[in-house]
């Protein structure tokens, strides 16, 4: 009851806060979509459109409120777009029409709004508000997750988060993915965060996520966290400024969790290596094997949940299985949206990475886009996670894929921005004065002036 209560304030407050900020309908519509307060409450919420009226409030607010300075059609969300309209083209041959149509009510909503997002989300302190709630969506479920597994321990298939069933952050795989991908960005916040107060204590919650983080990737038993945090770890170190010490922390880390590890535990990771005696990873095989030999066939794809479909014999135990899921966000896009789709699926995911990278080649060499490079770095990182990770789970058109490509437009935007500002006005934007006057003319500067207004 509390809880409901608690929920029904928290949704009601951010509608409240849209009517006088619009872009605040936009983080509204990110923690709906994936902290799924509908989910967990037990009265209105559950029975109400949350996502429903947030989008459309979120939309409306900016087509009649918010459409100052609008910015320029980047090609990530061109492409975005045209992926939602393919994903609809294929409803008309899918193979499974129902639970295709099931499947699109949702995926397209995410991967169409996602889209949208870089023309709202356009200044500091809103790409820093929706990190922030992007974290603490996902720490809904992280927190009680990884204190359980802290105190009690876990094990696999065991659900200790807010979220019942087995679907969505309820999902061992899924949440384990999520887990490390709020690593980076809560370590960015830590740094950075103008909306944070200034405050050891700020500090001290960030850590905290991420020690939970940690716990809940290692609380779910499962071998794509292993490999998330192996990802993270890699490239943590990569971009760490003092290699020695960073390598010498994630050693002994790793050392310790080794000694004190479960030999339950233990045996879950060993089957990594051994694919051809694990069902479950054999299965991923023959699954993959399967929707290559289809789409060379149907190179157009199946739709939606085309994998409904598959035939599967083992050939170690002559057993036929049906319907196997991909297991992989890369099969999952090749066999429901065919060629074209999985094209367009890794051109994003590609162009994301190339605006990360050149955002943190430039901003690095202007001292007051610091923080620009530094989240360039850990989106970065946020998002080797997220696609190596997705190599084994199908969450092809899960939000925190689509929400990591759209603040990756988003940064990029605001420094092309800046770019276009420095050439306009005359002023190298690397110059600094003697006396230490900042680079940004002051039109520029972070500051907490109303972000829909501000670069």
């Amino acid at each position: 009851m509390i809880r409901s209560l608690f929920l029904l304030i928290a949704y009601v407050a951010l509608v409240g806060l849209g009517l006088a900020a619009p872009f605040v309908f936009t983080l509204g519509y990110i923690w709906v979509d994936l902290f799924t307060p509908q989910s967990i409450a037990y009265f209105f919420l559950n029975q109400f459109p949350c996502a429903l009226v947030m989008g459309v409030a979120a939309l409306g607010s900016y087509i009649l409120v918010d459409r100052r300075s609008p910015p320029r059609l980047p090609l990530s969300c061109v492409l975005t777009l045209a992926l939602a309209i393919w994903c609809t083209v294929t409803l008309l041959w899918a193979v499974v029409p129902d639970p295709a149509w099931d499947k699109w009510s949702w995926a397209f909503k995410t991967v169409v709004f996602s889209a949208f997002i870089p023309f709202v989300i356009r200044s500091r302190i809103q790409i820093e508000a929706f990190l922030l709630v992007y974290v603490f969506s996902l720490a809904g479920n992280l927190v009680p997750y990884g204190i359980k597994t802290a105190i009690s321990g876990s094990g696999y298939g065991r659900n200790l988060g807010l979220v019942a069933g087995n679907s969505g952050l309820s999902e061992g795989a899924l949440l384990a993915t999520a887990a490390v991908s709020v690593i980076p960005i809560a370590i960015y916040a830590a740094r950075h965060s103008l909306l944070l107060p200034k405050h050891p204590l700020t500090k001290a919650l960030m850590l905290l996520v991420v020690v939970v983080a940690v716990f809940t990737t290692v609380g779910t038993y499962e071998r794509t966290g292993l490999v998330g945090l192996a990802v993270f770890g890699v490239a943590f170190f990569i971009k760490s400024k003092r290699k020695i010490l960073t390598a010498c922390f994630g050693i002994a880390l790793a050392l310790g969790f080794a000694y004190h590890s479960s030999s339950a535990w233990d045996k879950r990771m060993q089957t990594i290596g051994a694919y051809d005696e694990e069902n479950s990873a054999l299965g991923r095989l023959l699954v993959w094997q399967w929707t290559l030999n289809y789409t060379l066939d149907h190179p157009l794809g199946g739709g939606f949940e085309a994998y409904r479909i598959d035939r599967i014999e083992f050939p170690d135990n002559n057993k036929t299985a049906f319907g196997i899921a991909f297991h992989s966000m890369y099969f999952e896009m090749l066999g429901e949206q065919g060629w074209i789709g999985l094209t367009l699926y890794l051109a994003i995911i590609a162009i994301s990475f190339v605006q990360l990278w050149r955002v943190e080649r430039y901003a690095r060499r202007i001292p007051d886009l610091a923080w620009c490079a530094d989240l360039a770095s850990s989106l970065l990182v946020m998002l080797a996670v997220l696609v190596t990770c997705g190599a084994f789970i199908a969450v092809a058109y899960r939000g925190m894929n689509f929400y990591t490509f759209a603040i990756s437009t988003s940064l990029s935007e605001y420094v092309r921005r800046v770019q276009h500002a420095g050439r306009t006005t005359g002023r190298d934007l690397r110059w600094r004065s003697p006396g230490g006057a900042p680079a940004l003319p002051a039109s520029l500067r972070p500051a907490l002036s109303p972000p829909t207004r501000s670069y």
